[in-house]
């Protein structure tokens, strides 16, 4: 049997302003990446005005959220979701729940939608590109590294130039907009796969390869249908 959001929720707070703890799992994506869904929470009644940085079950306009205290000002509180734009307000009264406790219960996903969510590839982006950079510069023919043996009957180099440019199209997806960004995002990164290949054929101490610029590009574009398999997947639950 299922029940409404309201009368689920109107549960809690008979429950919270009878002085107990409740455990509750998470649905939404609001608070990604601190929260994810799955996630089971542990709210407690505020015996003390809730602070800056805590996260708050309240009631606005007719809903009840969990969302973070980032401001408060003349008795108002401002609240916003870790991973929202927008904030809410609501007064002392409204605030009905702290959160006290988390328990992770699909660590994997939190991890994921931490590192590959928008905030985890805005701070990995630069690293990943500046790793891309060094491989490209870097005098690596000198290094004793036995890359030529096989794997699977595919070539040990072959196979690490694919995975290094799975990511890739991950890293680009966010700076693009409009209708085509999906076609514009795998050019963009078939073309950091031909330009790293390309700088190489101009720098003496490298080799240039042209399975190597095959490789990248299978790396990139099986990096690319896993985003758009992941996309439908999540629009069809």
């Amino acid at each position: 049997m299922t029940i409404s959001n309201e009368l689920y929720f109107s549960l809690v707070e008979e429950s919270l302003s009878q002085g107990k703890t409740v455990r509750l799992e998470l649905k939404g994506t609001s608070m990604q990446p601190t929260l994810v869904s799955g996630d089971v929470l542990t709210l407690a009644p505020p015996k003390s005005d809730p602070v800056v940085g805590d996260v708050v079950l309240f009631h606005c306009q007719g809903r009840t959220l969990l969302h973070r205290v980032v401001a408060v000002a003349d008795g108002r509180y401002t609240m916003r979701g870790d991973n929202c734009a927008t904030c809410e307000q609501a007064s002392r009264q409204d605030i009905v729940g702290l959160l006290v406790k988390v328990e992770k219960k699909h660590v994997l996903k939190h991890l994921a939608v931490r590192w590959l969510g928008v905030k985890g590839r805005r701070q990995l982006r630069p690293w990943y590109f500046g790793c891309l950079a060094i491989l490209m510069w870097a005098p690596l023919n000198g290094v004793d590294i036995p890359l030529d043996n096989y794997l699977l009957g595919l070539r040990m180099d072959h196979l690490l130039h694919a995975s290094v440019f799975i990511p890739c199209t991950l890293f680009w997806m966010d700076l693009f907009r409009g209708r085509h960004r999906g076609w514009w995002t795998w050019l963009a990164a078939v073309g950091t796969g031909l330009f790293t290949e390309g700088v190489q054929y101009l720098l003496p101490y490298r080799g240039y390869d042209v399975n190597d610029l095959v490789a990248n590009f299978l790396g990139v574009t099986l990096g690319w249908l896993a985003i758009l398999l992941a996309r439908r997947l999540r629009l069809n639950r």
